[in-house]
C-alpha cells in the first residue's frame, strides 16, 4: 500500500506515521520517506516535478513488484501548498503528477490532517512558516483545496479539533485503513 500523510504543521503527521508503522507497516517491508523543501528556489518547477514523479514511480514499483508498503510523510500536496505560497511554484504541475500516478490507482491512500488556526497557533513552536492565525487559515484552506483536487481514490480528511483531538486521530485512520486493506 502507498500511504500519503499530508497536512499542516503541528497536526501530528509524523506521530501518525509512527503509529501506523507499529500497527500495520513493519520494517523491512515498509519504507518511510519524509519530504522536505527543495534544496533551492526553482521557479521552473523542474526539481519538484522530477522529484515527485520519481518518488511516485519508485513507490508504486515497490508496492506492485515487491509488495512493500511505502509511507510518504509530507509529499506532493505540501509542495503544491507551500511551493505556490513560498517558492512561486505552479501547483497545477504537481496536480498533473498527482493525476498521472494516483488516478485509478487502488493501492494508494491519502490522509490529510488539518486543524483550526487558533489550535495550530497554540501548538506552534516558532519553526512554522506561518506567523499568524490568518496565515494558518490560508494554509488550511489551501491544503483542503489541494486534497479535493487530488486524484487519489481513497482519501480521508481529519480536522484534529472536530475529531476530538490527537487521541482520536489514529483510531479514525485505523478504521479507514482497515476498510481498504482488509
Amino acid at each position: 500500500m502507498l500511504v500519503i500523510i499530508e497536512g499542516m504543521d503541528r497536526c501530528g503527521k509524523t506521530t501518525l506515521v509512527k503509529k501506523l508503522r507499529e500497527k500495520y507497516f513493519i520494517a523491512p517491508e515498509t519504507i518511510v520517506h519524509h519530504a522536505s523543501a527543495p534544496p533551492e528556489v526553482d521557479d521552473t518547477n523542474d526539481w519538484e516535478l522530477k522529484h515527485y514523479g520519481a518518488m511516485f514511480e519508485t513507490g508504486q514499483w515497490l508496492v506492485n513488484e515487491y509488495f512493500y508498503d511505502v509511507i510518504f510523510d509530507r509529499f506532493h500536496l505540501g509542495a503544491a501548498v507551500y511551493g505556490s505560497k513560498y517558492r512561486k511554484s505552479n501547483p497545477f504541475d504537481i496536480y498533473d503528477v498527482d493525476h498521472k500516478y494516483l488516478h485509478g490507482y487502488e493501492d494508494a491512500v491519502l490522509i490529510l490532517l488539518t486543524d483550526y488556526p487558533e489550535a495550530i497557533y497554540s501548538r506552534d513552536d516558532g519553526n512554522s512558516l506561518e506567523k499568524s492565525t490568518r496565515e494558518y487559515e490560508e494554509t488550511r484552506l489551501s491544503f483542503i483545496e489541494a486534497y479535493n483536487a487530488s486524484s487519489c481514490m481513497n482519501k480521508l480528511h481529519i480536522n484534529i479539533t472536530d475529531n476530538g483531538g490527537f487521541k482520536n486521530t489514529f483510531p479514525s485512520v485505523e478504521k479507514f485503513i482497515d476498510s481498504i486493506k482488509y
